[in-house]
């Protein structure tokens, strides 16, 4: 309620005083941007981060079977398990097979004698690749 200015009586404001006028909506509109600007690259890096993790341990596993096979027969096992190109041949050469088949390639090389090298491909085409023994970063091509 309010008193008019001609000092009549006072009246109802019929106007309606609920809902939220442009300006407010946009305001919430640009912060909700911003948040999400900032958010999602952070979503995505982290779960890269996790996908490279699972890949450095799914390698790691294949460092009991590579010092197996050097223990017996002198020198480390190469192969590929692709298992969605039917190629296991690193089954073959150091009896391994990954945990769980969920769609990663692997690539083993080695150099002769004293060191190897694994490539863990996922199937989003993110490659891990580490030298063993050591585990450290495959050098990067410059």
């Amino acid at each position: 309620m309010f008193e008019p200015a001609d000092g009549g009586s006072p009246r109802e404001d019929t106007r309606p005083g609920f809902g939220f006028s442009l300006l407010e909506l946009l305001i919430v509109l640009a912060v909700i941007a911003v948040v999400a600007a900032i958010a999602v690259p952070v979503y995505r890096d982290y779960v890269g981060t996790a996908r490279d993790a699972a890949l450095v341990r799914q390698i790691a596993m294949l460092e009991v079977f590579q010092e197996d096979v050097k223990l017996r027969t002198g020198a480390y096992g190469t192969g590929v398990y692709d298992p969605a190109n039917g190629v296991t041949s690193l089954v073959d050469a150091i009896d391994w097979r990954p945990s769980r088949d969920d769609g990663v390639a692997f690539e083993v090389t080695a150099d002769g004698g004293t060191t190897w090298t694994a490539t863990a491909t996922d199937a989003t085409g993110r490659r891990v690749c580490r030298v063993f023994p050591g585990a450290t970063p495959c050098p990067t091509a410059g």
